[in-house]
């Protein structure tokens, strides 16, 4: 991994050192989608065909994972639903 210090701007503005605008194949335009996690922020560079990522961390979808309790013993569930389609 490599680590490098940048200075923002005035305007809030940073420069992604050559290095790493070189092997991203970053150009003018190129897009890099952005996460701010507590205090640490994360980038990650858009390439033609990728798409924004629609979920992060902070988003409502991710808070509901894990809140519900699920069967005890789901493969035993799944048999018991299968059978009762077969009724």
């Amino acid at each position: 991994m490599e680590s490098y210090i940048v200075r923002l701007s005035s305007k809030g503005q940073l420069t992604l050192p050559r290095e790493i605008r070189g092997k991203l194949e970053l150009k003018k335009g190129s897009k890099i989608f952005v996460v701010l996690d507590n205090d640490e922020i994360r980038m990650k560079a858009i390439k033609d065909n990728d798409t924004v990522p629609v979920f992060s961390e902070k988003s409502t979808f991710f808070n509901l994972i894990g809140s519900f309790k699920g069967a005890e013993n789901l493969a035993e569930e799944h048999d018991k639903y299968l059978a009762e389609e077969d009724e």
